[in-house]
């Protein structure tokens, strides 16, 4: 049992539709991928009792591909695909199919929320290729271009009926890449006994094949868990460059400290040159290239430099040995050419996509729909008199070291900003409806403190526009009055500037000031 203290620290997600007859509960927006399998969907949908009649409760994940820019669709033109990864019949429960149980958290939504509530579970496939988004070279500002995800849930009659958006609500979700080890090793079974012996011997030897069974399924399980904690080992090069009308040979060997890095973490370079030619290495550089292949176009591969470091202790003379360490930080950076980066909620924070690779080096088995990235280290020297280049590639993986981190909220059944997490959409009525509320408020303000006629999106002016602030209220009470204005005494003029209340109680007059 889950304690109360646990219950009431779970982050909880909530969405409405527009019409507020439909609401949406998760416990979870990120799916992990990891090891062939994924995390389910786990949800609670809150309904108003009279849009149940006759009508059943659906509920569907949704995978869209973007592959063009919104702002170039034009004439029913669209540059998107979308494929239904997981269907469900929430409300009534469908006959042939067992209900799950429901976890601790979807029991207390349900305590909470009344018996309009039913709880849902979905699925998907582990194959289902993770959250990317690729980021043009021009400037865009439209639906994220890339593989994205969505929940949505929706009351109809059918499953295939079209509905108005007015009655569905949605919620996006992401699809990660976890930090996956190396799968086990089949258990080696002993030999089977020979045939030719007796009863007695044979009742003896299968008993003694069930124990040998069961040391090794023990022996291979312990054997496999140190084979999965046991990390895989860093990547390591050598390349050497000869000359064709010169002796010798330039000698590189790079390596990295790790094969796997976490997000933020820095990578390690260590480079050793031995220089055994007449040449002389000119520059040293070391880059992370993130290289993007985009599986639905035969041309879709993109590569961005995303870290870059230049070496200190060039030129290397001919007979002498350098080595160095250098150390690279990936990072987002100037918008490139279609760099990857991962989904993200809000249009900025978003870090540079996890590595996604293909199960299989068969082109049969690449999901269209995926978009395959990769990163590797790259050292590159450059050589003189027309030596040209030597360079060496070390691929690692680049992931998160742990999902789901961040600080947690309780559940409430109010809808509080500091309680749940809310992603509501406000349909065209009740933005207007906000838009005449704050225009009241605006008019209440403006009649109680007195201020000025001017909208808040006036443009404020400037004290210099303020200059012939004096003529300006003589001008007015001579027009009002219809007579000149008799000043007494000698006439001060003010060179100090007006004060913001001042120039709130002036309505300029529309007349000349001079």
């Amino acid at each position: 049992m889950t304690s109360d203290s646990a219950l009431n620290s779970q982050r909880v997600f909530k969405k409405s539709s527009p019409n507020n007859k439909l609401t949406l509960y998760l416990d979870s927006r990120d799916l992990v991928v990891e090891n062939g399998s994924i995390d389910k969907i786990q949800g609670v949908l809150h309904v108003d009792s009279e849009c149940l009649e006759n009508k059943k409760l659906f509920g569907q994940v949704t995978l869209t591909f973007r592959y063009g820019r919104e702002d170039e669709e034009v004439m029913g033109l669209k540059f998107c695909n979308e494929a239904i990864m997981s269907l469900a019949q929430i409300w009534p429960l469908h006959c042939n199919l067992e209900r799950e149980p429901n976890t601790a958290l979807q029991d207390a939504l349900i305590k909470r929320l009344g018996t309009n509530a039913f709880p849902f579970h979905l699925e998907l496939t582990p194959l289902a290729p993770p959250s990317v988004q690729l980021v043009p070279a021009k400037q865009y500002h439209g639906a994220p271009i890339g593989t994205s995800y969505d929940v949505r849930a929706y009351i109809a009659e059918r499953a295939d009926e079209k509905v108005s958006r007015r009655n569905t609500v949605r919620m996006g979700i992401r699809v990660l890449q976890g930090p996956g080890k190396s799968s086990a090793i089949p258990p080696v079974l002993p030999p089977s006994p020979h045939r030719t012996l007796s009863t007695l011997a044979h009742h003896n030897v299968l008993r003694l094949k069930n124990k040998a069974k069961l040391d090794t399924d023990e022996k291979c399980r312990a054997k496999n868990e140190e084979i999965e904690n046991v990390e895989p080992a860093p990547p390591r090069a050598t390349v050497e460059k000869p000359f064709l009308l010169s002796d010798g040979r330039v000698e590189l060997e790079a390596w990295l400290d790790k094969a796997t890095y976490s997000h933020g973490e820095s990578i390690a370079v260590s480079v050793v040159i031995s220089n055994h030619s007449s040449k002389t290495v000119r520059r040293i550089k070391a880059l992370v290239v993130q290289h993007v292949d985009v599986c639905m176009f035969s041309n879709g591969k993109f590569k961005n430099v995303v870290a870059l470091v230049r070496g200190t202790g060039t030129p290397v003379l001919p007979g002498q040995t350098f080595t160095d360490t250098y150390t690279l930080i990936p990072h987002k950076g100037v918008t490139k050419n279609w760099i990857a980066l991962e989904d993200s909620y809000s249009k900025s924070g978003a870090s540079l996509a996890s590595t996604v690779l293909c199960n299989s080096d068969s082109p049969e088995d690449r999901n269209v729909f995926a978009i395959y990235v990769s990163y590797y280290v790259k050292v590159k020297l450059t050589l003189s008199a027309m030596g040209g280049e030597v360079s060496v590639k070390l691929p690692f993986t680049l992931t998160h070291s742990c999902i789901n981190e961040a600080p947690t909220d309780s559940v409430t059944e109010e809808a509080t900003h500091k309680m749940i997490l809310e992603g509501k959409e406000n349909s065209e009525e009740e933005d207007s409806k906000a838009e005449t509320e704050k225009d009241k408020q605006n008019n209440n303000g403006v009649n109680e403190n007195q201020a000025t006629t001017f909208g808040d999106e006036a443009e404020v002016k400037s004290p210099e526009d303020h200059r012939c602030v004096a003529d300006v209220l003589v001008n007015i009470e001579n027009k009002m009055c219809e007579r000149p204005k008799k000043f007494e005494g000698q006439t001060e003029v003010r060179t100090a500037k007006p004060n913001q209340e001042e120039l709130d109680l002036i309505v300029k007059y529309p007349g000349s000031d001079t």
